[in-house]
């Protein structure tokens, strides 16, 4: 079920140089998404880049049918919940099909959905990249990210 919580946050700033003017309001529209996901029966046996792929994309079609309602419905930012795309209770050797290189955003500008054959095995994040600009709204999502020599696991990282 979509949830759209309105959101207002109304504050002032101070900006860097000592501005004490408030800044004119600021309010946005959040949809939260919770499902029953499409688990991997077997999360302890390793898939291939390919199998863990296609289990992704059934998640991803939901997500997909999820951001054009909350864009209808005048969402601009777009929360899904944790492990949604790939499940839960992996183990470090089997959540290797899942993973993606995701470049520090502080170090480079890249965008999935423009460049997608800037960087290999990121085809979630090309999706997630291309959603966000086909219904023009901010993704949050948890995915799994692979760095060189350590494997970690990002909780929220955000498309726009």
């Amino acid at each position: 079920m979509l949830l759209i919580v309105a959101v207002c946050l109304c504050f002032s700033l101070l900006s860097v140089v000592g501005q004490t003017e408030p800044v004119a309001d600021s309010s946005y529209v959040a949809a939260v998404y919770e499902h029953h996901l499409i688990l991997n029966p077997e999360p302890h046996v390793p898939l291939s880049r390919p199998a863990a792929l296609q289990h992704m994309q059934k998640n991803l079609d939901i997500y997909e049918e999820q951001a054009a309602r909350a864009a209808q419905k005048g969402a601009q930012i777009l929360v899904f919940p944790e492990d949604g795309l790939q499940g839960f209770n992996f183990s470090r050797s089997s959540i290797s099909g899942y993973l993606e290189t995701i470049p520090d955003p502080q170090q480079e500008s890249w965008n999935p959905c423009t460049e997608p054959g800037r960087y290999n095995n990121t085809e979630v994040l090309q999706r997630l990249s291309c959603m966000a600009r086909r219904y023009n709204l901010y993704l949050v999502a948890n995915m799994g990210d692979l760095q060189p020599s350590v494997v970690q696991q990002v909780h929220k990282y955000t498309v726009s």
